[in-house]
C-alpha cells in the first residue's frame, strides 16, 4: 500500500474514532424541526429548493437560506427511517472526513509540504475541538457541507494552476456552484482564488481582460446567486444586519472564534496543560532554529503559503460572520482549515532542517498538540452524547405519560434547553412520537423550547391554558422534568401535590409573556424537579 493511501486511511480513521460515539445519538434542538420538515418533502422537491427557502416558515419566519444540497441529504437519510438518527450522523462524519482529506490535498498542492506534514494538517483539522458542534450535531451539517465543497473548489483550482488540466478547472466551477447553494458564506470564493494566485502562485492580477478571464465563471455564478437572493428575500447578503454596533460585535466574535479554533474555548480552561504545550512547542522551535541549518536557498519557502492560509484564509472565512445574527463555533469550521494547514507548514518548517533534533522537536510538538485537542474533543463529544441521551428519554417519557393520561391532561414539561431548544412542538409529533400524544394531552413549556418563541409561544401557551381551564371534564395536570446530565425523570401529579393545580391556574392569570415564562420555569424548578422517579 502506498504512503498516500496509508495517510488517507489514517485521516478517515481518525475522523471515525473522534466522532464514532455520536453515530446513534438522538436528535436534539433544531434537529427535530429540520428533520420533521425535510423528511416529509416529496422525492421530486429538490429543484424547488433552488428558488425558495429550504426551511419554509417553521420557525415563525422564513429564513433567507437557499440550501438545496443540504436539504436533499436529509431526504436521503430519511429513506432509512426519518426517526432513525444514525444515517444523519454517518453523513456528518463522512463530510468531516471528506473535508479533512481535502485539507490534506490542499496542504500538499498549495503549501507544497511533505506527505507527513500534510497528514499533520489533516489530523489537526479532524480533532480540533472547534469542530465538535459541526460534526456531533446533525444540524451542524449546514457548515460542514459548504466547507467541503468550498475547499474542493479551491483544490481543483490549485490543481488546474499547477497542471493546466481543463477538467480540474471545470470541477472548480462545479464545486463553486454546489458550495454557493449549500450556504451563503461561500460567496468569498472568488477573492480567495484571486489572492491565492497573487500570494502563492505569484500571479498578480493585471488590468488586462486576459488576467481576469479565468475568474469569470466563478464570478458570474456568485453574482447570479446573490441576485437570486435579492429577488427571493429582498437582500443580497443580510445587509440589514449592518448596524453601527455590528462591526464591534463582529470583532469580538472573531476573537472568540480564533480562541476556539486555536485553544478549544474562548478562554482556555486547561491553562496549565496549554501552557506546557506552548512551552514545549516554542522551546522545540527555538532549539531547532539555533541548532540546525536550513536547507540552502530555501529559507523563506513557507512565507507566502503561511500568509495565505493564515490571515488571508482565516480572515476571508470569518468575514461572512459580519452578517450573522448570532455567533456559533461551527461558523469557524471553514476558517479552521487555514489554522490546520498552518500547523502543517510549521511542522514542515522544522522537519526540513534535516537533523534528528529538529525532527524530534517537530514530532513531540505535534504529538502534544494533537493529544490536547483529542482530550478536549472527547469531552465535548461526551457533552453532545449527554444532550442526546436526555432528548431521547424526554421523547419516550413524554409519549408514555401523554398516552397513559386521561384525555385533556395538561403536561408542564421541563426539558433542558441543551437538548430541546427550538424543538417543540416537532418533538411530540410523528415521526418522533405517536400522533396520539398531541391529540390526547395538552403540553406547555418554557419559551426556550419553542420553535417560535418570539411570535407563537405566548399566544399558544395562553390558549392551551385557557382550553384546559374551560374543559368541563376538569382534566388533571402533570409536571415533568428531566435532569440535564442523566435524563432522570422527575414527576409530580395533581394527586401527589394538590397545590400544582392552583399554581397552574395562576399561570393563566400572569400578565406579560416574560412573567409567564418565568412562572413556568419556577413551577418546574421548585415543584417538579425535587421529585425524581426511581432510578434510570
Amino acid at each position: 500500500m502506498s504512503g498516500r493511501a496509508l495517510a488517507a486511511g489514517a485521516i478517515v480513521l481518525a475522523a471515525a474514532l473522534a466522532y464514532g460515539a455520536t453515530i446513534d445519538n438522538y436528535f436534539i434542538q433544531d434537529d427535530f424541526g429540520v428533520v420533521w420538515l425535510l423528511a416529509q418533502k416529496p422525492a421530486g422537491y429538490f429543484p424547488t429548493w433552488f428558488v425558495t427557502s429550504w426551511m419554509d416558515n417553521i420557525w415563525g419566519f422564513t429564513p433567507d437560506e437557499v440550501r438545496p444540497f443540504v436539504a436533499v441529504t436529509y431526504q436521503a437519510a430519511a429513506l432509512l427511517g426519518p426517526a432513525t438518527p444514525w444515517p444523519n450522523h454517518a453523513i456528518n462524519i463522512a463530510f468531516h472526513a471528506g473535508t479533512a482529506l481535502l485539507v490534506w490535498g490542499t496542504a500538499l498542492h498549495a503549501a507544497r509540504v511533505s506527505l507527513v506534514a500534510a497528514t499533520v494538517a489533516a489530523l489537526v483539522f479532524v480533532v480540533l475541538p472547534n469542530q465538535a458542534e459541526t460534526v456531533a450535531w446533525i444540524t451542524g451539517r449546514v457548515d460542514s457541507m459548504p466547507a467541503l465543497f468550498y475547499v474542493a473548489a479551491v483544490l481543483a483550482w490549485i490543481r488546474w494552476r499547477r497542471t493546466g488540466t481543463r477538467g480540474a478547472y471545470v470541477w472548480s466551477i462545479v464545486w463553486c456552484f454546489v458550495a454557493l447553494f449549500s450556504k451563503q458564506n461561500t460567496i468569498i470564493l472568488v477573492p480567495a482564488l484571486v489572492l491565492y494566485d497573487w500570494l502563492v502562485e505569484r500571479r498578480p492580477p493585471g488590468l488586462a481582460p486576459r488576467h481576469w478571464a479565468a475568474y469569470l465563471p466563478h464570478t458570474v455564478l456568485t453574482v447570479a446567486y446573490l441576485a437570486l437572493r435579492y429577488v427571493l428575500f429582498g437582500e443580497v447578503a443580510r445587509e440589514s444586519q449592518l448596524t453601527a454596533a455590528r462591526p464591534g460585535i463582529f470583532l469580538n466574535d472573531a476573537g472568540d472564534h480564533l480562541m476556539r479554533v486555536v485553544f478549544g474555548a474562548e478562554i482556555p480552561s486547561n491553562v496549565a496543560l496549554w501552557g506546557l504545550a506552548i512551552a514545549v512547542i516554542l522551546g522545540g522551535v527555538g532549539w531547532a532554529a539555533t541548532r540546525a541549518r536550513p536547507v540552502p536557498g530555501d529559507r523563506w519557502w513557507w512565507l507566502r503559503p503561511a500568509i495565505y492560509f493564515g490571515p488571508v484564509w482565516i480572515g476571508l472565512c470569518l468575514a461572512p460572520t459580519l452578517m450573522s445574527t448570532y455567533a456559533s463555533p461551527r461558523h469557524a469550521y471553514l476558517a479552521s482549515a487555514g489554522w490546520a494547514i498552518l500547523a502543517g507548514i510549521a511542522f514542515e518548517a522544522i522537519w526540513r532542517r534535516q537533523t534528528m533534533r529538529a525532527r524530534v522537536c517537530a514530532t513531540a510538538a505535534t504529538a502534544i498538540v494533537l493529544a490536547v485537542y483529542v482530550m478536549q474533543v472527547q469531552a465535548l463529544v461526551a457533552e453532545w452524547d449527554e444532550r442526546a441521551l436526555v432528548a431521547r428519554r424526554a421523547v419516550v417519557d413524554l409519549q408514555r405519560e401523554a398516552l397513559a393520561a386521561a384525555p385533556g391532561t395538561l403536561i408542564v414539561a421541563g426539558v433542558p434547553a441543551g437538548s430541546f431548544e427550538f424543538s417543540m412542538p416537532f418533538a411530540v409529533r410523528p415521526p418522533f412520537a405517536d400522533a396520539g400524544v398531541s391529540r390526547r394531552a395538552r403540553i406547555i413549556f418554557h419559551s426556550s423550547l419553542s420553535c417560535c418563541r418570539a411570535s407563537l409561544w405566548e399566544p399558544e401557551t395562553r390558549e392551551t391554558l385557557r382550553a384546559w381551564l374551560e374543559d368541563p371534564a376538569r382534566p388533571t395536570v402533570v409536571g415533568l422534568y428531566w435532569d440535564p446530565h442523566t435524563g432522570r425523570l422527575s414527576r409530580v401529579r395533581e394527586s401527589d401535590d394538590p397545590s400544582l393545580r392552583t399554581l397552574v391556574r395562576l399561570l393563566a392569570a400572569t400578565g406579560s409573556g416574560p412573567a409567564l415564562d418565568g412562572s413556568i420555569a419556577r413551577v418546574i424548578a421548585e415543584v417538579v424537579a425535587p421529585h425524581p422517579v426511581g432510578d434510570r
